[in-house]
């Protein structure tokens, strides 16, 4: 088989993420579905035989899986004791009294970085943001602002603290 131009590897990445993010958002295709979608449809742009795209497909996947499944599986069980044992909520609740009133952003953001220390920002913006909705409802505030507040203090966790997963 001769080898994929550099042109033909750049359309099938720009063709692969156009799709992938056209399956989600318009077609409301389940992610997982998308994921395998856009990367047979990459693959056969690329170049690859159609035999090979199964293998490189499963080859992906299992690398990935196998380099951070446990820290994710054992990040998502810390989460979901988080959750339902109500100590997010409860942290988010001593912020909110600790900055008062009409400073919600501040409490989410602290909220998400003491929350993003044990488990992956990604599971903690599921696990939270539920009470950004509740308290945008409670307060008046955007949700959107909310919400971008938590993903901040998440985020910085992550990148910031070295002892964060991932």
């Amino acid at each position: 088989m001769e080898a994929a131009s550099g042109f033909q590897l750049i359309l099938a990445l720009v063709v692969g993420i156009a799709l992938l993010v056209w399956l989600i958002l318009k077609t409301k295709v389940h992610v997982f579905l998308a994921l395998i979608l856009s990367a047979a449809i990459t693959g056969l742009i690329a170049g690859l035989d159609a035999g090979q795209i199964a293998g490189t497909i499963s080859s992906g996947f299992g690398n990935t899986l196998g380099n951070i499944g446990a820290v994710i599986g054992l990040g998502v069980m810390m989460g979901k004791l988080l959750e339902v044992s109500g100590a997010a909520e409860r942290m988010a609740l001593s912020f909110l009294n600790l900055f008062g009133r009409g400073r919600e952003e501040w409490a989410l953001a602290s909220t998400g970085y003491v929350v993003s220390i044990p488990i992956f920002c990604d599971s903690g913006f599921v696990i939270l943001s539920p009470l950004a909705k509740a308290l945008a409802r409670q307060t008046g505030r955007s949700v959107v602002t909310l919400g971008v507040a938590l993903a901040a203090g998440l985020v910085v966790t992550h990148h910031a603290v070295p002892p964060t997963p991932g």
